[in-house]
């Protein structure tokens, strides 16, 4: 017995709810993110007296003095420059690691890969806080207190388990024993198969490994206020913009100032990146 035939007019009209559902789910997820960056927004750009009037009300004015001011006082310029050098660090330790670690044990299936990049990827629970005191006590005995680069290098690692173990997930889907085995009889050694196979194929898996850990770099607070704070000249944005706070003035609009110049630029990677972050997280589906 045939079933029942769907007319096309109910069909488009099924996929047209299902479409109409999606999108009020996005909306309401997007709402509690939407609506803190809408009110950093109108903190940063509102006249201070319509600030004192109502805080938490609907901006009546509008100025550009509050992240001028923060600017200037905090040196925010200069943040910005450290911030993008310990970002850049940090990526180029933690991308080419991950990829590194993440092709070496997708090609080797000896018996102790598996619980060694087990071990690898666990060191991802480990809390920051837990490792990052004896990293400090070491960085101290070495006089190296105070380097963007030393703190750029401690992000990238801190980074590390997250983007090994997505590597070698990619690539563990992407990368077949079939491609591995047709290499393995051309005569392709491990360093040319690395170069010629490897790379290009874990290109997106690299590519969001990268925009993650630019975005996670940038907004640190806790390695830059451990390693970097006994060089002001090395401030990054997050550190420097604490420097408006004093136990005299809170300083509100001038924080929101500085919270928005740093959420600029991290907004502008995940625009950039948005189909590497696609391709990578769909495990190359994404074409």
């Amino acid at each position: 017995m045939s079933g029942v035939a769907v007319s096309p007019a109910r069909r488009q009209n099924s996929t047209g709810r299902r479409l109409t559902l999606r999108t009020v789910i996005a909306v309401l997820i997007a709402v509690p993110f939407i609506v803190p960056f809408l009110f950093l927004i109108a903190t940063a750009t509102r006249e201070h007296g319509d600030y004192l009037d109502s805080p938490g009300g609907w901006p009546r004015s509008f100025t550009l003095d509050h992240i001028v001011d923060a600017w200037q006082q905090a040196d925010l310029g200069r943040a910005l420059v450290n911030t993008l050098l310990m970002c850049l660090v940090a990526c180029l330790v933690c991308a080419s690691t991950s990829l590194a670690g993440g092709y070496f044990f997708r090609i080797n299936q000896a018996r102790w890969t598996g619980p060694a990049r087990m071990l690898l990827g666990a060191g991802y629970a480990i809390p920051m806080v837990a490792w990052l005191i004896p990293v400090f006590v070491i960085v101290a005995q070495a006089g190296w207190t105070g380097n963007i680069y030393v703190a750029g290098v401690v992000n990238g690692v801190s980074s590390l388990p997250f983007g090994f173990f997505f590597v070698h997930t990619f690539l563990k889907q992407s990368l077949t024993d079939e491609v591995i085995e047709a290499a393995t009889l051309d005569g392709a050694g491990v360093f040319r198969a690395f170069w010629n196979i490897g790379i290009p194929m874990a290109l997106p898996a690299i590519s969001a490994v990268l925009a993650l850990t630019f975005v996670w770099s940038f907004g640190d607070l806790l390695v830059a206020a451990t390693l970097l704070q006994s060089n002001t000249d090395a401030y990054t944005l997050p550190l420097a913009a604490t420097t408006l706070t004093t136990r005299e003035d809170v300083n509100l609009q001038g924080q929101a100032a500085a919270a928005l110049v740093s959420l600029l630029p991290t907004l502008v990677v995940f625009a950039v990146a948005q189909k590497a972050l696609k391709q990578g997280f769909g495990g190359g589906s994404e074409k």
